[in-house]
């Protein structure tokens, strides 16, 4: 048995940073749920349950995991050229407005935080347009040493945290039915790193009109408890 132990060190990153009380304005985001919610498109338990497991994964997939391993990946090579381009691609795989904004927002404070906390003596990389939260993400992990499934299991546990925390104001949630699907989805990673292929960059991209459009009109509803 080997004696050497792991090093663990870089949890004392990731702890804070998935922290849902980080002050980088998740809380201020339903990131499209609560236009979904307004439409009459997600209304019990069970419709909430189904946008979890298929919509929200399937963005996971496709987009938000994606993007965070490749730029994880030039961001080791300090490849700052690929890591601009990859939030470039990032902000415009958003397909509105509000959601190209709160992943900006979200990801611009956390790399505030970064830089006011483990990041202090960092310098900045010329490598962000919009700040986009993943594209954040994936720097952040490269530079402090964070597995890249580590990172991965963060980014998930951050989507699934915040739109949990918005359905206990939007929905007949309680509290321990939050943490029941919060346990569930974190357990489709397990499938995801046992049986999925890299995702290429130019297969990114999700297509999902009902919550793209339940997302536009919350911009101009008339009546909001979330900024998106």
């Amino acid at each position: 048995m080997s004696t050497t132990k792991p090093d663990t060190s870089w949890l004392g990153l990731v702890l804070p940073f998935a922290d849902t009380a980080a002050p980088v304005g998740g809380y201020a985001h339903s990131y499209g749920l609560e236009g979904l919610v307004q439409d009459g498109a997600v209304r019990t338990l069970e419709e909430f349950c189904l946008f979890l497991r298929r919509d929200v994964w399937a963005s996971l997939q496709k987009v938000d995991l994606p993007l965070m391993e490749l730029t994880y990946a030039a961001a080791e090579c300090e490849d700052w050229r690929e890591v601009r381009a990859l939030d470039e691609l990032a902000w415009a795989l958003r397909p509105t407005r509000q959601l190209r904004e709160a992943a900006g927002k979200v990801g611009r404070q956390q790399w505030r935080l970064y830089q006011r906390t483990w990041g202090k003596d960092a310098e900045e990389p010329d490598c962000f347009a919009g700040y986009q939260a993943p594209v954040v993400a994936g720097v952040v992990f490269a530079a402090r040493g964070v597995p890249c499934e580590g990172g991965v299991r963060i980014l998930a546990y951050q989507t699934y945290s915040a739109l949990l925390q918005s359905a206990l104001k939007l929905l007949p949630v309680g509290p321990m039915a939050v943490q029941e699907l919060l346990h569930e989805m974190m357990l489709l990673l397990e499938n995801r790193e046992q049986h999925s292929r890299p995702v290429r960059k130019e297969d990114l991209g999700t297509f999902n009109p009902l919550w793209d459009i339940a997302a536009s009109r919350h911009e101009r509803a008339e009546a909001r408890l979330f900024l998106s």
